[in-house]
């Protein structure tokens, strides 16, 4: 049966409302998505990636981008070339081999990284917010260029005789200096008016050094994660887990 021009025409338009419908449902949820994810977001990683995107920022007006700040792949490129990699320290690391010239040192790696993880979130805010048609700039160049600073680093190190080693646990420390540390967080965390930082940094100290736990778990970890359970059979005293 042949539709006539005004079925037609009627079925086209109730198409289109549902198409718009649906994206404008969409976009709702991708910004309420967007939302919670922001709220519920650590601050100190709010504190980190908010800079780094004002940078990035700034460096989009100066080059005056017709379209802005949008972020795209080469855009991140660039920005990182010059205005991150070749950066060099506000302060020369300890590690370094003091015959290194201060102008002659350059941010690490992981600070690249650093500001390439900020500027892909605020890729994803726009990208909710409909700003942002653009694929992810994160892609095999942004991923092959961080590794090849990677190699940059581990060559540089090398040539410059850093001290991997230094200002790290591989320095070690005596039973007694450990001891005398958890003396003085227990002493300082009683007689402080909030004595939780004190206690906090001093279950962090004992879970890294008995536990050798990873310092992202035991950043992560809360009260209500730890627990003990008794393994019998184990000796003449108690044996109780963490």
């Amino acid at each position: 049966m042949a539709v006539s021009p005004a079925d037609l025409s009627r079925q086209c338009v109730q198409r289109a409302e549902q198409n718009a419908a649906n994206s404008a449902e969409l976009r709702a949820n991708a910004q309420n998505i967007l939302a919670l994810i922001h709220d519920y977001r650590p601050k100190n990683t709010s504190s980190t990636y908010a800079p780094k995107q004002k940078e990035f920022q700034a460096f989009c007006r100066r080059k005056q981008y017709h379209d802005g700040d949008t972020v795209t792949q080469d855009k991140l490129l660039l920005f990182l070339v010059e205005e991150v990699a070749n950066r060099p320290l506000k302060a020369k690391s300890p590690k370094v081999d003091s015959g290194v010239l201060q102008e002659k040192t350059r941010l690490a790696w992981r600070s690249v990284r650093g500001y390439t993880t900020a500027v892909t979130d605020l890729y994803r805010t726009q990208k909710a917010l409909g700003m942002n048609t653009h694929p992810s700039p994160r892609e095999d160049s942004v991923r092959e260029y961080l590794r090849a600073l990677q190699r940059r680093d581990t060559q540089r190190d090398k040539e410059s005789y850093a001290d991997k080693g230094r200002d790290t646990l591989l320095d070690g420390y005596s039973e007694e200096e450990f001891e005398r540390i958890c003396r003085e967080l227990w002493a300082r965390g009683g007689a402080s008016a909030s004595p939780e930082h004190h206690f906090r940094t001093l279950v962090d100290l004992l879970l890294g050094h008995y536990m050798l736990a990873r310092g992202g778990d035991r950043c992560a970890a809360e009260l209500s994660d730890l627990f003990t359970f008794e393994f019998t059979g184990e000796g003449p005293t108690r044996c109780m887990p963490l």
